[in-house]
């Protein structure tokens, strides 16, 4: 779907934050600011949010995604722990430690609603206190601390008066113990918040309490690790700057609509209450997680090659590449008898093949991607991210973004693929000009028939 939003198909990024602090065995107490509600009262310091948190200034979203060459944009926000109540009076501070921009607050959890595309309410800041009135969308408060230039800046934000602690696991950090006392203390917010390296879940305190009692660093261990795999698939390796892996982190939020499963879009993957389990159970995420595995495939599609009829296709070499890592066998590809379906779609006579129709559906349309895989190795697909990335193609057109991908998988595979897409019906406007260019590059063609080609 062009939204990446999942009807049927099964299928968060915060960073750092000086939330939680301690040890089971530290007993030392604070009075936290806040409204006048039961968590107001003497907290335990290893449970409470830390009224005064510093900030990093980071790369935008969008710089990011254009430096990756990615659809999507990943979450350049950072948690607090801090949630405000509707129709309250917000107080905090803002002190600029180094530099010259000032961060962006950001009132609610993307899609954390009945909408899909809930957007959390953002309040411009300014040095020195800030008083900010929260009307009717309340939520989790979030910092947009964000630059499409050389990030430098550090500010400290001391939050006053008007709102309230929430449970919050930090990977390595918060220990079980005290997690559950956490989804004990604060029983009067909506959502609560596990915080990875390179992932953080928001979901409701009602489904985090039906697993309180998972191994959370595992799981959080799990996310970050998928997350890592897939961009090392795509060549996120740090080779160079433009390789480097992705500076975000990636949001993982539940959705309380009905009429989505799962989704992927700017800033995080979202799932509904059926699917919320496939990213809170190990098990679950790791030998069943296809849909995660897909949506965080989704963040990782680029543009330059990435035309509709592929949208819902390429993604899953994605899903592939985190299957195999978690060592199930046999693949999604031999488990549902795709590569039957491949041969008869292969079968087909010359002017009944159309690779972007009917003829083809998504998973067939797979098999092309995976026979290519299965020709020339796992790091196929890793250098035709890199040279994409490098030679940054402008597109214009699906039609330019069929033929980048056909010009740079024979630049990966360094053969002339050209028999291969006729085989498989490539058929748009220019697919000769992409024969020529193809041509042009004077490389063999393979000696095999890679149509043939099954896992």
């Amino acid at each position: 779907m062009k939204l990446i939003t999942k009807s049927t198909l099964a299928y968060i990024s915060l960073f750092t934050i000086a939330i939680l602090i301690g040890c089971e065995t530290n007993d030392e107490e604070i009075t936290a600011p806040g409204p006048t509600t039961p968590t107001t009262a003497t907290i335990p310091k290893e449970l409470a949010v830390e009224s005064t948190q510093t900030f990093s200034e980071m790369l935008s979203g969008d710089a990011e995604a254009r430096r990756l060459g990615l659809r999507f944009r990943f979450s350049d926000f950072e948690p607090t722990g801090v949630y405000v109540a509707p129709n309250t009076s917000f107080t905090l501070t803002v002190e600029v430690l180094q530099g010259t921009n000032i961060p962006e607050l950001m009132v609610g959890t993307y899609s954390r609603a009945d909408q899909w595309d809930k957007e959390p309410k953002f309040y411009v800041l300014e040095k020195g206190k800030n008083t900010i009135n929260i009307g009717d969308e309340a939520g989790m408060v979030y910092i947009r601390y964000a630059t499409s230039k050389n990030p430098t800046g550090k500010t400290k934000i001391t939050f006053l008066k008007g709102w309230e602690h929430t449970p919050v696991f930090k990977l390595n950090k918060t220990t079980s113990a005290n997690w559950k006392k956490m989804l004990e203390t604060f029983n009067k917010v909506p959502s609560v918040t596990m915080i990875g390296n390179k992932s953080i879940v928001v979901v409701s305190r009602e489904e985090a309490l039906k697993y309180q009692d998972e191994n959370i660093n595992e799981l959080l261990t799990s996310l970050d690790n998928v997350i890592k795999l897939q961009q090392d698939f795509s060549g996120m390796d740090g080779a160079t700057a433009v390789h480097r892996p992705m500076s975000h982190k990636l949001l993982f939020s539940e959705y309380t609509g009905n009429n989505q499963y799962m989704f992927a879009t700017n800033y995080r993957t979202g799932y509904s209450k059926d699917g919320v389990r496939f990213i809170l159970n190990h098990k679950d995420f790791t030998q069943n997680g296809w849909g995660p595995w897909h949506e965080i495939g989704h963040m990782h599609q680029m543009n330059a090659w990435t035309w509709p009829a592929v949208l819902e296709t390429t993604v899953n070499l994605y899903s592939l590449a985190t299957e195999k890592a978690m060592g199930i066998s046999p693949s999604r590809m031999k488990r549902d008898n795709i590569w039957e379906a491949v041969q008869v779609y292969l079968l087909k006579s010359e002017k009944d093949k159309d690779f972007n129709s009917d003829a083809a559906n998504v998973w067939v349309r797979l098999g092309m991607f995976y026979q290519l895989q299965l020709a020339y190795g796992d790091g196929f697909y890793k250098k035709l991210h890199k040279n994409i990335r490098v030679e940054a193609p402008q597109v214009q057109s699906n039609d330019d973004r069929m033929r980048v991908f056909m010009l740079h998988a024979c630049k990966a595979a360094n053969k002339d693929l050209t028999t291969f897409f006729k085989a498989w019906g490539y058929k748009f406007n220019g697919v000769h000009q992409a024969y020529n260019q193809i041509a042009a590059l004077g490389l063999d063609a393979p000696n095999i028939d890679l149509t043939q080609l099954q896992d």
